[in-house]
């Protein structure tokens, strides 16, 4: 697990290829598991350094979508800084049919190992979750907790 922000050599090491492209695209997304491989997500880093809360997503909730959820996140996250990154919890977004709603977290932060490292705890999530185009439909979504 790691915790930061990161100083030790072998760690900076390991940050310097999301470093690099957080410096080139203005964010990156990390594919990760809990240490039992029971839950996969994906997550956003480098939206912290603008201000902005990180994004989460779970791998089975987009299983359906082009390039599952990272290719979601990818969309998601450039389409929010093309429009100023005024987002937050309740905001409610589609593209190429699919629909999201931003939710309060549900994973601990400490599994987010590239943020832990280059941000510590001072970074926000935010749930990526699959909602129904109707606010009053719910729409089957697994929580994320890698505890």
């Amino acid at each position: 697990m790691l915790y930061g922000p990161a100083s030790d050599p072998e760690t900076l090491a390991m940050l310097q290829p999301f470093r690099e492209q957080i410096d080139r695209d203005g964010y990156c997304v990390v594919n990760d598991a809990d240490p039992g491989h029971r839950q996969e997500v994906c997550y956003s880093v480098g939206l912290t350094q603008q201000g902005l809360p990180e994004l989460i997503a779970g791998m089975e909730d987009f299983a359906d979508f082009p390039q599952g959820a990272p290719g979601l996140l990818h969309h998601l996250v450039r389409m929010l800084l093309a429009q100023g990154g005024g987002y937050g919890e309740g905001d409610v977004y589609e593209f190429h049919g699919q629909w999201v709603r931003l939710v309060p977290e549900t994973l601990y932060k400490a599994h987010c190992n590239v943020n832990l490292a280059l941000y510590g705890g001072e970074f926000t999530l935010l749930h990526v979750a699959p909602c129904a185009p109707n606010p009053t439909e719910r729409k089957s979504t697994q929580p994320i907790c890698l505890n």
